[in-house]
């Protein structure tokens, strides 16, 4: 009898281990703004995305940041969006823009960076106005050279 009790808790242990539990408690959103407000790359659409992906210790992203705070003025009157995306502690990101006074949007990413299909920081995607993938750069760039701007503003168009 022993024996038939131990058997069938391990049954129910093992079974309700693997249910996968849903609750809306559990619910973490993939990206939220540096209010922890949700945010859904959808809300893009229409517009040409560059997506930045970096880090507060990554000494080149932190070097891009220069470049691409200058390449906004190339698209005031544009339909394009610059967005800047980490993976790290909300509060840390935060604290980071702070103290060093970055005007962009920034975004914190629940997940792994290879959500974005990203193994290396920076790495900079450019998704076009219906939001497809157009071309990604792995490493540092300039953002406002000329054949960057020239990119962007072709997809503009389209």
């Amino acid at each position: 009898m022993n024996k038939f009790i131990t058997i069938t808790f391990c049954a129910f242990f093992v079974i309700n281990c693997s249910e996968k539990k849903e609750s809306k408690d559990e619910y973490l959103p993939i990206l939220v703004d540096m209010n922890n407000e949700e945010v859904s790359l959808d809300t893009y659409k229409e517009n040409v995305l560059i997506l930045n992906l970096w880090a507060t210790w990554c000494k080149p992203c932190i070097a891009e940041f220069e470049s691409l705070e200058k390449s906004k003025s190339n698209y005031l009157d544009k339909r394009v969006k610059i967005v800047a995306i980490s993976n790290e502690n909300h509060d840390k990101i935060k604290e980071f823009i702070e103290r060093r006074e970055i005007d962009l949007e920034f975004l914190k990413l629940n997940a792994d960076l290879n959500y974005f299909g990203a193994f290396s920081l920076p790495t900079t995607i450019v998704f076009d106005k219906e939001g497809k993938e157009s071309f990604r750069i792995a490493g540092g760039i300039d953002f406002a050279s000329q054949n960057f701007v020239e990119k962007i503003l072709d997809l503009e168009k389209l």
